[in-house]
């Protein structure tokens, strides 16, 4: 029953296009029809006004229309002009109105059938009139001689031989016409099934529920959906990529590389096998998780999709949470690192040698001096601080805090600071590696910030320091690295600062970040290690 519905509203489209055409074919054919004819009847009159103005301006007919001998010289002149011209007659009579001339012979000395008033008294006449064969085309003119009329000329086609010219136009033209409203018509059947097989054989009622459906799916969904067609242009963006990606007004039918993030119209117009994984891009300062898929149907790539997560909140809490265990390990790791020491001080003292447990007490104090993370002076700084000492730890490298980082009263660390210095100082953890080490100096007040990371790492070619701040450009292998360099330039280019990457003293990079009018400081000169 399906089946014969949809062949019967395809009958039903077919025989509705055909309607259009052969109704338009045949409204033009009318209006066709009507300026030929008016146009056919304008050339018959300009031909019977030519022929008679010609005749009456013959000198034979002229000279001899009042004389003796006018039907003797008229009649062959104008039966000559008759054949000639393809009119229907040619008529002269004198000025009594009687016929000289006439295409019937036997009409000839009779008088005129119609009114040659006007005519003789010098008028030109040009009309339709009743005749003896019937309706005519008709063209009169007076014949004058020495300056006086001497008689009329007539001269007249039949309308209806000019209606047969109109008809044989129309026979001539029809089959043109037919054939096109044929072709049409074939040429609308097979346009609509190109678009019925482009919109893979949805019926046309069907389209805006399918329509409706598409942007209730996609416009409630939490995530953020971006499609591109083949050429890159942008097909659809919902209002949660809109969000994310902060864009505003209409953006659909642009170039995805005009109006998108460069990470992101980086990803969708890739053709790296990796991009279709699962990546970190920044969008601004969001950073986002990714997933590209190819657009396919019928085994055809019709563009591109992109979904958007927001990961912004959930990578800072990941953050908090990793430096939170990294601190209860490190915790657990000098309970355990106590309890040997508390024994060997339980040794000592249970065999009489005060002494050399107050000498070993005295080393192991000395080994726990050091900067103190209240230098600092600010409680999300010194706690960041002290988490990523404690994974530095855990990594086998000493994060040393200069004594000379000084925090003036009033100041406090906000998220761009925490997000800056968090992510310098997990990029020169990793890269100092076991047996390393990193110096943090910060000088911070109202209106102003310094700070300074530096590692003992291989360091940054001067080559590529204009490269490490792009996303995706990482020393490590994981393509999901490259998201905290990019994000920290972002920031400070926000904040209109600036960072500069140099060598430092522990032999590997120094970045040095500045903003709020801060000026060029010193490099970080002593260190104390970051006490556990």
């Amino acid at each position: 029953m399906r089946s014969l519905s949809r062949h019967r509203r395809r009958a039903q489209l077919l025989a509705m296009q055909l309607g259009i055409v052969l109704g338009l074919m045949s409204a033009v054919s009318v209006v066709i029809l009507v300026f030929e004819d008016h146009r056919t009847q304008e050339v018959a009159f300009e031909r019977v006004h030519t022929v008679a103005l010609q005749m009456a301006a013959n000198g034979s007919v002229r000279e001899s229309l009042d004389g003796p001998r006018a039907t003797e010289v008229i009649a062959p002149i104008a039966e000559l002009a008759t054949s000639v011209s393809g009119v229907q007659y040619v008529t002269v009579a004198d000025l009594a109105g009687i016929r000289v001339a006439h295409p019937e012979p036997e009409l000839i000395g009779e008088p005129v059938s119609s009114d040659h008033d006007a005519v003789r008294e010098g008028q030109s006449f040009r009309g339709t009139e009743m005749g003896p064969q019937g309706v005519t085309l008709r063209a009169k003119e007076p014949v004058r001689f020495n300056g006086k009329i001497v008689g009329t000329v007539s001269v007249g086609i039949l309308q209806s031989e000019i209606r047969g010219e109109l008809l044989e136009i129309v026979a001539e033209v029809a089959p043109w016409i037919l054939g096109a409203a044929a072709a049409g018509t074939v040429a609308s059947a097979v346009v609509a099934r190109v678009v019925r097989r482009r919109i893979y054989g949805v019926e046309p009622e069907a389209v805006a529920g399918l329509l409706q459906s598409q942007q209730a799916l996609l416009f409630s969904v939490h995530d953020g959906v971006v499609g591109v067609d083949s050429a890159g242009r942008l097909t659809l963006v919902n209002d949660e990529a809109r969000r994310l990606l902060g864009l505003t007004g209409e953006v659909v039918g642009k170039l995805a590389s005009e109006v998108l993030d460069p990470t992101v119209s980086a990803q969708l117009g890739s053709e790296d096998p990796w991009a279709e994984e699962t990546q970190y891009v920044l969008s601004g300062e969001r950073i986002l998780v990714a997933t590209r898929r190819e657009a396919l149907a019928n085994g055809k790539s019709l563009g591109r999709t992109l979904t958007l997560q927001d990961r912004t909140e959930l990578e800072e809490t990941l953050r908090e949470l990793q430096g939170q265990r990294s601190l209860a390990d490190a915790l657990s790791s000098q309970a355990h690192e106590f309890a040997n020491r508390l024994h060997v001080l339980s040794g000592y003292l249970s065999f009489g040698e005060p002494g050399e447990a107050a000498e070993y007490l005295q080393r192991i104090s000395g080994a726990a001096l050091g900067a103190d993370a209240g230098i600092l002076k600010d409680p999300a700084l010194s706690g960041l601080v002290g988490a990523n000492a404690a994974g530095a730890r855990e990594a086998g490298v000493r994060l040393l805090v200069d004594p000379e980082s000084r925090i003036e009263p009033g100041w406090r660390a906000d998220e761009d600071v925490l997000t800056v210095v968090g992510n310098l100082l997990g990029n020169a953890i990793e890269a100092a590696g076991d047996g390393g080490t990193v110096r943090l100096l910060v000088k911070a007040g109202p209106g102003r910030l310094g700070i300074w990371v530096e590692d003992s790492g291989p360091g940054i070619d001067p080559g590529e320091v204009d490269q490490i701040f792009r996303r995706g450009v990482s020393s490590k292998a994981d393509t999901g690295r490259g998201i905290g360099l990019a994000l920290v330039d972002r920031v400070i280019r926000r904040r209109a600062g600036s960072v500069s990457v140099d060598t430092g003293e522990l032999g590997g990079a120094l970045f040095a970040v500045e903003w709020n009018g801060v000026a060029p400081g010193t490099a970080p000169g002593s260190q104390t290690e970051e006490p556990a």
